[in-house]
């Protein structure tokens, strides 16, 4: 069964959850102070701006629409395995010429194919381009 709160006790988790009322921080403008001196740059994450870039990439409407169109093309069926998986996302619109290497083929239909997530890991590809960035 679904549970339910009411509109204060949204509030008060929302706030507990960011940390507002931690002793550690004090007061609520403290935290502000602390969170705000830990974006960008300044976070200790930081590794230029190259995170942004990529995110739009893959979430522009182009992306989504190479995407549906893999899948649809190959019948959301697995390509190395043949496992048919609609609806779970357990597939993968892998790009066969890496996505980092190729900005020229990043949507070209012939260039994906449908992979669930095990095949996908198999490929000589994956997750290869993040090298890109730790140069």
């Amino acid at each position: 069964m679904k549970q339910y709160f009411s509109k204060e006790e949204r509030e008060r988790r929302s706030i507990s959850m960011l940390g507002i009322n931690n002793p550690n921080f004090g007061s609520t403008e403290k935290f502000l102070n602390t969170m705000a001196k830990r974006r960008g740059a300044n976070h200790w994450n930081w590794k230029g701006g190259i995170t942004p870039n990529n995110e739009k990439l893959r979430k522009c409407l182009e992306y989504k629409r190479w995407r549906r169109a893999v899948f649809e093309r190959d019948n959301y069926t697995c390509q190395f395995c043949e496992k048919k998986n609609e609806v779970s996302g357990q597939l993968q619109a892998d790009h066969i010429k890496p996505f980092a290497y190729y900005p020229e083929l990043r949507f070209e239909l012939d260039n994906g194919r449908t992979l669930c997530i095990g095949c996908h890991k198999t490929t000589s590809t994956y997750k290869k381009h993040f090298k890109i960035y730790k140069q």
